[in-house]
């Protein structure tokens, strides 16, 4: 993950969470987006141009040699098509996790605000903010908001505004604890979380060594 920082404030009238990458690693989503897509041009190329198996013709044999509007060129063209739609589709979430851009989480004990800078924003000047009512937002959590084979990001997650909401990408147990309990203190619907509790035993345990 992009290294990155949360700033939590809490008292007896707000909550507030900045998690500042910028402030970090200004160019870490580039870099991740540039990454991505070399490693996806590759995939692409591995998959056009190596033989399939018990040395089959290779796809780019196969679109070469075949007429335009035959399914021996339209089958490979659209799987070719495919592979990077559906690539993708699979790890945008985890991507945009792993390397965020700045977000803000506010709650004045009425209602949560969120702003967000847009993530293919690298200038960070963009941000998008909605606001939900705290008594509109159900069971907040703190919970794997993306997961690849590599590992799970952990964040909170709730309901509001009929979806599914993922916030503050990389929180740690810790934190992710003082914010719930404060947002529980202004009425917020937070279940109870026995995982969450044996993280921050494990934390505090793993710091007192």
């Amino acid at each position: 993950m992009a290294g990155q920082g949360f700033d939590i404030d809490v008292n007896n009238r707000s909550v507030s969470v900045r998690l500042d990458v910028s402030g970090h690693a200004p160019r870490a989503r580039f870099y991740a987006c540039v990454f991505f897509i070399a490693i996806g041009a590759l995939a692409i190329c591995a998959l056009l141009f190596l033989p399939g198996k018990h040395g089959s013709p290779s796809m780019w044999h196969d679109l070469s040699s075949s007429p335009v509007d035959s399914g021996g060129f339209i089958v490979p063209l659209i799987l070719l098509l495919s592979f990077p739609v559906l690539m993708s589709l699979l790890l945008w979430r985890y991507l945009v996790s792993a390397y965020p851009s700045d977000e803000t989480f506010h709650c004045d004990g009425s209602t949560v605000t969120i702003s967000k800078v847009r993530w293919l924003d690298i200038h960070n000047k963009h941000w998008d903010t909605r606001s939900y009512a705290l008594a509109d937002i159900a069971k907040i959590r703190y919970q794997a908001i993306a997961r690849a084979k590599g590992g799970s990001i952990y964040g909170l997650r709730f309901k509001a505004g009929g979806r599914r909401q993922r916030v503050l990408p990389g929180l740690k147990p810790r934190e992710a604890d003082k914010i719930l309990k404060a947002l529980k203190a202004f009425g917020a619907d937070v279940p109870d979380d026995p995982a969450l509790s044996r993280k921050v035993a494990e934390d505090a345990s793993c710091l007192s060594l």
